[in-house]
């Protein structure tokens, strides 16, 4: 690989005497590396190089970065290396002195250990990625580091960064969601899409970034073609849906490796129906159905004759659907229980909730960083070392407080009604079945009353019902599952028991009042 690296850095360096050259970039995207200034298309939104601005290099170092960063984009990806150019400008521009110090035409051992000892204790792991970047660009052949510092640099020392601490501390702000957030995220998508707020495409982008725990440039990437739909002798469907890898390593390119992933058969439905629907859409804008987008990009503007070079025409790209997944998640105002404001939502988290919640199911760590696509195990370990408990207990009092900010009541808190205008819920204390409320639904519903209608739009509780009877059966049942199975199976309950708080807590204060 660095052979091939330097023969094309020298063929470069060859072609930059006047001759004019096209490259293809690991992507596929064709660009003239002539200009000092590059513009190139990547899945995940435009990469931009800019070789004017290296302040302090003299001419012959800037040329010898720029060769070595158009052989790097023929072989790994090009944010990979806007990565690279970024950490040689800052570099360069410490060796210099500032926009106004030294030129600099050679970077030699003495500059780099010059560096490290200029980064206090806390920056020190800058030293590891700029050696990184720079074995890259030794790599190439290109002209601008000293025979000693290639040498040495596959030997150098250096310290890691602390990686994980939002994960670690279970930051209320960046860190994973607790079960009662999760929940209540998803019971907020559930009632969006229900309600009309969500149309298909919004709603199944949200479910799986949920459930897979995908980067959003993995989600913009997912063609139709990916999804497949297969059947079990008894008739029931299995659905698989390929996604891609990323940070694989060299050389390769995206949409090239790819983990299947199986989806449950009420998400495979739910994804069966937006593939229909892009594929109508793919007929609409002429594109072959079968390589239509699962999310195609709606507006126009978005659309790049770029993107369509490197096989991605109709797509959004990573950086555009990251922001789009953003603005849909924050529409939810879930509000925290931990902090009372609403949750600051956006993929990162939800990709550490999908570790943590993965750890907590007892997954190791190779698993973990199989389902997340980690180039390395270590970066799962962090689950696996924490494995954080979400919800440490749960009893009356507290139960009463926090109800209300989690919001898991949905219905409406009504007087006694007569029996014949709904559907009466019943829940079966110790002496009798006790009567609780009624159903507007006036329908058959497969869920299991009465637990599953305190955080239903439907139900009508009653001011004077015996709530506060079910939330200490809960209480009580909720302690001694703790004490059989553990915490995880105890909480399966948790956010129903606080939306029976909450009635409770309502029924309180219209007693008050009406006294």
């Amino acid at each position: 690989m660095m052979d091939m690296l330097a023969n094309r850095g020298h063929s470069l360096a060859a072609s930059s005497d006047g001759r004019a050259a096209s490259l293809r970039t690991i992507d596929g995207y064709i660009f003239d590396p002539t200009p000092d200034r590059w513009v190139v298309a990547t899945a995940a939104g435009p990469a931009s190089f800019n070789f004017r601005n290296l302040p302090g290099a003299s001419g012959k170092l800037r040329d010898g970065i720029k060769d070595a960063c158009a052989a790097l984009l023929q072989s790994i990806s090009p944010s990979r290396v806007t990565q690279a150019l970024s950490a040689y400008r800052v570099f360069i521009r410490f060796l210099a002195g500032g926009p106004d110090g030294n030129e600099i035409d050679e970077i030699d051992v003495d500059d780099l250990l010059r560096f490290g000892e200029s980064l206090n204790k806390r920056q020190r792991y800058q030293l590891r990625r700029l050696k990184e970047q720079l074995i890259l660009w030794a790599g190439t052949g290109a002209y601008g580091l000293t025979g000693d510092l290639q040498r040495l640099l596959p030997k150098l020392a250096t310290e890691t960064h602390e990686v994980g601490a939002a994960v670690r501390t279970m930051d209320p702000d960046a860190g994973p969601l607790t079960d009662l957030e999760y929940d209540g995220v998803v019971a907020a998508m559930r009632k969006g899409f229900a309600t009309g707020e969500y149309q298909l495409a919004d709603y199944t982008l949200m479910v799986l970034a949920l459930t897979l725990g995908a980067r959003p440039l993995q989600l913009a990437s997912i063609k139709v073609k990916d999804m497949t739909e297969s059947k079990r002798q008894d008739g029931t469907s299995v659905f698989i849906l390929q996604v891609t890898r990323l940070k694989q390593g060299q050389g390769v390119r995206p949409r090239t490796l790819f983990r299947p992933r199986k989806l449950a058969s009420g998400i495979g439905e739910l994804v069966r129906s937006q593939c229909n629907a892009a594929k109508a859409w793919a007929k609409e804008n002429g594109i072959a159905p079968e390589e239509s987008p699962l999310f195609p990009s709606l507006d126009t503007k978005r659309r790049s004759a770029q993107l369509s070079q490197i096989g991605l025409a109709g797509h959004y790209s990573g950086k555009d659907l990251g922001g789009k997944l953003s603005r849909l998640l924050n529409k939810l105002h879930v509000t925290s229980h931990r902090t009372g404001r609403p949750l600051d939502l956006f993929q990162t988290r939800l990709r550490r909730t999908f570790g943590t919640r993965a750890a907590a199911e007892g997954l190791s760590a190779p698993v973990i960083a199989d389902l997340m696509d980690h180039s390395w195990v270590d970066s799962s370990l962090v689950y696996i070392e924490t494995r954080p408990v979400m919800m440490e207990r749960i009893d009356k009092a507290m139960a009463l407080k926090i109800a209300p900010i989690a919001q898991a009541f949905a219905g409406t808190l009504v007087p006694r009604d007569d029996v014949a205008t709904s559907k009466v819920i019943h829940f079966a204390s110790q002496n009798a079945l006790e009567r609780v409320g009624g159903c507007g639904k006036f329908a058959y519903c497969g869920l299991a009353a009465p637990l599953a209608c305190y955080t239903c739009s439907y139900f009508n509780p009653w001011v004077d019902a015996p709530h506060e009877v079910l939330l200490d059966q809960l209480l009580v049942e909720r302690e001694e599952l703790k004490q059989m199975t553990d915490l995880r199976h105890a909480s399966v309950n948790d956010r129903t028991i606080l939306a029976v708080a909450d009635v409770v807590a309502r029924c309180r204060a219209a007693t008050e009042g009406q006294k």
